[in-house]
């Protein structure tokens, strides 16, 4: 129980510091050198939202979203170690409806970037950030004033957190320092919040997982590479048929009344992990030009291509691209959740007989390889000869040992 509370120590540290929080319209920096624990502090701040039922979006600008989702389940599962069975899951589940993170694999997010993906948040999710924390980036001196608009006409608050450079006064409405002295590790309000410097519990922000961790390896396959799909009859048995002749690892993810072709790799997906990946039907129907019903088993399949898409660096989808660019049937989410996310996309369409890469809002023909560690295989139940062909090439072109 030292563990737990040192968590719920840490959080009250940041209580006392900052009661209340960030307010509407504020911008907060988060300063420490590296190694100190500025990120799960971060988390901190964000569980404390959450738990009172507020939404947040996470933005990591080097973290893989995996690593920041382990980080908010570890400190999670402290702070609520004392409540009953039920109030633990229904805090889970609160979390993760609430919660979005988003990595944008070291590209800074100036205003406009994070307006845009407000907008997408309200469109895909219905949900509306009350806390933006954005980890790894300072706010510029020229930014500080439009940041802090964004935020007051979001009505929601900011947070930042990044390394100081020593050659300036870090900019905000609140600053904090943590830093360690005396053998100890502080809490240091440096503008606008308590002057009472506060000790927090090192043991707190350990990092549950070291950052560039690489992919697990399948016990009986020879590569790194995993193929991420659903399972189900058509193009995403042939995908998973590809991988298993190369020993590529399968995770195929299912849910209750799903049927799957293939079992290998079968990844049932959690009411909490479906929570996840929930969208607004409305939206779909909406990007896509076309209407889906509101029942249990589309949006589940929405939610289990949103895990499929959200874990690989490249999608291949099989298809039919259409005339304003968006591909044919349900799959047809998966390209799109491609593009909002700016993974890199490639589209077998069946009747042009080639694959089409999505680059600079075009699609352009081209001839894929798998170059990464993680790619999404999904696409059209009716696969047609052609499409096979070119899977099984992709594969062949990829992995030619």
């Amino acid at each position: 129980m030292a563990r737990v509370g040192q968590q719920r120590a840490a959080l009250r540290a940041l209580q006392t510091v900052l009661p209340g929080g960030l307010r509407v319209g504020q911008v907060g920096g988060l300063v420490s050198h590296p190694g100190v624990g500025k990120s799960q502090l971060l988390v901190y701040a964000a569980l404390d939202r959450l738990l009172a039922g507020q939404s947040v979006l996470h933005i990591a600008l080097r973290e893989r979203v995996s690593v920041v989702r382990d980080a908010y389940d570890s400190i999670l599962a402290g702070l609520i170690a004392g409540d009953s069975a039920p109030e633990r899951v229904a805090a889970i589940l609160g979390v993760e409806r609430h919660r979005v993170i988003h990595s944008t694999r070291g590209n800074p997010v100036d205003v406009n970037r994070l307006r845009t993906l407000l907008d997408t948040l309200t469109d895909v999710m219905d949900q509306k950030p009350d806390l933006i924390v954005v980890d790894g980036q300072e706010p510029q001196p020229d930014e500080l004033a439009a940041f802090r608009a964004l935020a007051a006409s979001h009505g929601l608050a900011l947070w930042f957190a990044w390394t100081p450079d020593g050659l300036r006064k870090p900019d905000g409405d609140v600053v904090l320092e943590m830093s360690f002295a005396d053998g100890n590790l502080w809490l240091t309000p440096l503008v606008g919040a308590s002057h009472q410097r506060v000790r927090i519990p090192a043991g707190s922000l350990a990092s549950p997982e070291p950052l560039g961790t690489p992919p697990a390896t399948d016990e009986t396959g020879s590569t790194e590479c995993r193929v991420y799909s659903g399972g189900a009859h058509g193009t995403e048995a042939a995908f998973g048929q590809a991988a298993e002749r190369h020993s590529i690892r399968e995770v195929n993810f299912t849910f209750d009344g799903h049927i799957q072709a293939r079992t290998r790799g079968a990844h049932p997906l959690t009411e909490r992990e479906l929570a996840e990946g929930d969208v607004s039907l409305a939206y779909v129907s909406r990007r896509l030009r076309r209407s889906y019903s509101e029942s249990a088993m589309i949006r589940r399949v929405l939610q289990s291509l949103w895990h499929q898409v959200k874990n690989a660096q490249m999608v291949f989808v099989v298809g039919t691209i259409q005339e304003d660019g968006t591909v044919t049937g349900g799959t047809g989410w998966s390209v799109e959740l491609a593009r909002m996310w700016n993974k890199r996309l490639w589209v077998f369409d069946q009747e042009k007989d080639g694959w089409y890469r999505w680059a600079d809002d075009e699609w352009s023909s081209g001839l894929p390889t798998i170059d990464c560690p993680t790619v999404c295989g999904t696409g059209t139940r009716y696969l047609t000869d052609r499409g096979r062909a070119a899977i099984d090439a992709l594969f062949a072109r990829s992995f030619p040992s």
